[in-house]
């Protein structure tokens, strides 16, 4: 049996498990009181790949550099909400508002780092908001599984393992 998951499916997924890591890094981070292994933003102590003999750095980069990759797929969810999911909005609304928390979730963080971690407010903002966009993501990912694919396929959109077998293939 094949998996029949399209390409919104997928990243929604995606999106969903990186949101997951990057909650559970940014714990990591909390717990480990590495909060400040970067003293700047968006640079690490002014480098993009930063010195790691602190455990704090590493820590520390790592939050970021997970934060990075979940918001590039969180971004590619959003396009795809839009390109092959248009007609259900509740999955465009879910994709853009998790898309708008992790790009507030940024900002949140390069304040908390800004403020050197002396702000309360804000980082118990900060891990609100990272509740929240964990629970959009999920969202998103939940909706573009049960919820009924659109009838026509759009070019470029087939399902993987459903494409047409070529003429003599069975």
């Amino acid at each position: 049996m094949r998996l029949r998951w399209d390409r919104f499916q997928i990243l929604a997924l995606a999106s969903a498990i990186g949101a997951f890591a990057l909650t559970v890094a940014g714990g990591v981070v909390t717990q480990t009181e590495s909060g400040l292994g970067c003293v700047d933003w968006p640079l690490c102590n002014g480098r993009v790949v930063p010195d790691f003999s602190n455990a704090a750095v590493a820590v520390e980069w790592t939050h970021r550099t997970i934060a990075a990759i979940v918001g590039v797929l969180v971004l590619v969810t959003a396009i795809l909400a839009w390109k092959d999911r248009r007609a259900e909005r509740r999955i465009l609304f879910a994709a853009f508002a998790s898309l708008v928390l992790v790009i507030v979730q940024a900002g949140l963080g390069a304040a908390v780092v800004f403020s050197s971690l002396e702000n309360k407010a804000l980082i118990v903002l900060h891990l609100s908001v990272a509740a929240a966009f964990f629970a959009l993501a999920v969202t998103t990912a939940v909706l573009g599984f049960v919820l009924p694919k659109p009838a026509a396929t759009v070019a470029g959109t087939e399902s993987l393992g459903s494409a047409a077998p070529a003429d003599g293939e069975p």
